[in-house]
């Protein structure tokens, strides 16, 4: 929290200690709905919720929306149903689905009962798909027009009615039958001639998704062709919703921070958390099991095979950490940054093989010279020249190694059709520890025994 949301923090705390409801509601409403949220967030959620209560329902209903999804829910089961529905009314039809799909059903039910038919079955459209989905991202507030309309009927039009939709600045050109005919940029139409049609300007080759088609999906095309907003239509091309860049932009963090939690062996956790520690050692153990297995059977009985070699070169044992540190965590890093490409969409073959190359060529100039280094730093204490050759060899393969290994692993799910961010950075750093030992003592049996 910054410094200056800390002090007002600390403002409102004593106003409300002095029952000064009504100066803690002023201390906080001039502030950015991002800042109102951060400050709120931080108080008893009795006290917070009196001051959504108190607060004017637009500004409270914005402070709602710049709230974590949980802390969201939280505050909703400590509202009346009346308030709670005076602040989702005023939220994008979007958001306002999120928080219904989030709360518990009984009180979505008793909320659903307040509004308006029409506004009702709006709500439950956008409730009907799923979390993932561009439809469950669609807002269904959009500007349409008729392909008929003139120029400057469709400014007077704008004018009316620019309070009430997300984003002004596409308009979408809807036949009598629903049907999305194409889209027209506000900058198009300021340009225009005031009595020109709509239905001659507008870009007939609109992008335009269906509303099952996963959300990273939506986003990347998004994000490919720079839009503010993507339409969504059904099967029969009829206008149900607009996907806007703000959306799209969460989906690329969101989808981003899964894939990290994912390479960490974490898969999960960040949405699943709430259900206690007994859940997420569930989900989470599995991969440190096998890790130890690995590292108990595989890793130590190389060891053990390769025991005397340490009764006549003891030097060897100070550089185990050494390698196998090395070795994970350059093969996680390659493995993060080839699966990281190959779950932005689907690359070209000849980029996907030049950007392994790059890893591998990376991994070989890293091992040579970090080789070198350890080789001098190992001479430097034993003086047998060959435990410094076997010590900078060794590192200098094991990166080598690590590098192929972390491109290779990502490679090989995707050509099973599988997500090459499940990849565990456990078992990717176990698989190394392994390798490495093998390499180091391997080379050491064949230079120095």
């Amino acid at each position: 929290m910054e410094e200056q949301n800390k002090i007002i923090l600390q403002t409102v705390r004593d106003q409300l200690a002095l029952g000064e409801i009504r100066q803690a509601v002023r201390t906080v409403a001039d502030l950015h709905a991002a800042d109102t949220a951060e400050v709120l967030s931080h108080l008893d959620a009795e006290d917070e919720a009196e001051i959504l209560v108190n607060m004017e329902p637009h500004a409270a209903a914005h402070a709602l929306l710049e709230m974590e999804e949980s802390h969201q829910v939280e505050v909703a089961g400590h509202l009346r149903t009346g308030e709670l529905r005076k602040l989702i009314e005023r939220m994008p039809p979007d958001e306002a689905a999120d928080l219904l799909g989030d709360i518990p059903e009984s009180q979505r039910r008793r909320l659903l009962k307040l509004f308006g038919r029409q506004e009702a079955e709006e709500l439950e459209g956008l409730l009907a798909y799923g979390d993932e989905t561009a439809g469950g991202l669609m807002t269904t507030d959009y500007m349409s027009v008729s392909p008929e309309a003139t120029a400057d009927e469709v400014i007077a039009q704008l004018r009316r009615v620019s309070n009430d939709v997300e984003t002004i600045y596409y308009l979408y050109v809807v036949s009598g039958d629903g049907k999305l005919k194409g889209v027209l940029s506000l900058r198009d139409l300021i340009v225009s001639q005031p009595g020109r049609k709509v239905g001659e300007m507008i870009s007939k080759d609109a992008i335009a998704v269906r509303p099952d088609q996963d959300q990273e999906e939506v986003a990347d095309l998004i994000s490919k062709y720079d839009l503010l907003a993507l339409p969504v239509t059904d099967a029969r091309d009829r206008m149900l919703g607009i996907v806007t860049v703000d959306d799209a932009m969460d989906v690329i963090g969101d989808e981003a921070e899964e894939d990290i939690m994912r390479f960490a062996g974490a898969t999960g956790y960040e949405e699943e958390a709430p259900r206690g520690l007994l859940s997420d050692l569930g989900r989470r153990l599995p991969w440190f099991v096998v890790a130890v297995v690995i590292e108990v059977l595989i890793a130590g009985g190389i060891l053990k095979i390769y025991s005397p070699i340490f009764t006549r070169f003891l030097v060897l044992i100070f550089f185990i950490p050494l390698l196998v540190t090395m070795g994970g965590n350059v093969a996680v890093q390659s493995s993060t940054v080839i699966g990281r490409w190959l779950t932005s969409g689907t690359p070209p073959q000849r980029a996907t093989i030049r950007a392994m190359s790059g890893e591998v060529i990376w991994g070989v100039l890293v091992g040579l010279f970090t080789g070198g280094v350890v080789a001098a730093i190992a001479f430097a204490f034993h003086e047998e020249p060959m435990v410094g050759i076997v010590v900078g060899l060794s590192l200098a393969l094991t990166v080598i190694a690590a590098s192929l290994v972390g491109c290779a692993l990502p490679l090989t799910l995707k050509g099973f059709n599988r997500d090459p961010g499940t990849i565990s950075g456990p078992l990717l750093g176990t698989t190394m520890d392994v390798l490495s030992l093998a390499i180091y003592l391997g080379i050491g049996r064949l230079l120095l025994m």
